[in-house]
């Protein structure tokens, strides 16, 4: 597959006020290995059924993917500058450029996300199929006659 044309030429990754490229890509995937570490016990604390502990891991996760979020706005800048639409054409454009270290972050940063997205899909299943489980378990004591639905919901 020929990639020639696809970018637009650049004398050098970054300008004086930005952050060079490899130093925002190795910061990316710093925060992605840290995201995918508190999505795993997110996920793993979903399997034993304490809701406390589950709500501040979850809480925790919103947190990180906020605070991450400014990061991530400046990698795609950089992507920008360089005149790749993603991970994979900024690691060709880096290489073109003869910036291997960078276009190795790049392609690594790029397996870290995929790896996230697949986590964050399955807990996110979990997170339904425990959902669907407690609201099946809320009605059926309801139709037990429990009255004290509120109560239990919080507790759950």
């Amino acid at each position: 597959m020929n990639i020639s044309g696809q970018f637009r030429p650049v004398a050098t990754p970054h300008t004086d006020n930005t952050q060079p490229v490899g130093e925002l890509l190795a910061q990316g995937l710093e925060l992605v290995e840290e995201l995918t570490l508190k999505l795993q016990k997110l996920d793993s604390l979903m399997l034993t059924g304490k809701p406390n502990e589950i709500s501040e891991a979850a809480a925790s996760v919103e947190v990180a993917l906020n605070d991450a979020a400014p990061a991530f706005a400046e990698i795609a800048e950089a992507m920008g500058r360089l005149g790749a639409s993603n991970l994979a054409a900024a690691a060709a454009q880096l290489r073109h450029i003869e910036q291997e270290d960078e276009a190795g972050l790049a392609e690594a940063l790029r397996g870290a996300l995929t790896r996230f997205a697949k986590r964050s899909v399955n807990a996110s299943r979990r997170a339904q199929q425990l959902n669907r489980g407690l609201s099946a378990a809320l009605r059926s004591l309801q139709a037990l006659g429990v009255q004290e639905a509120g109560r239990l919901i919080a507790e759950a």
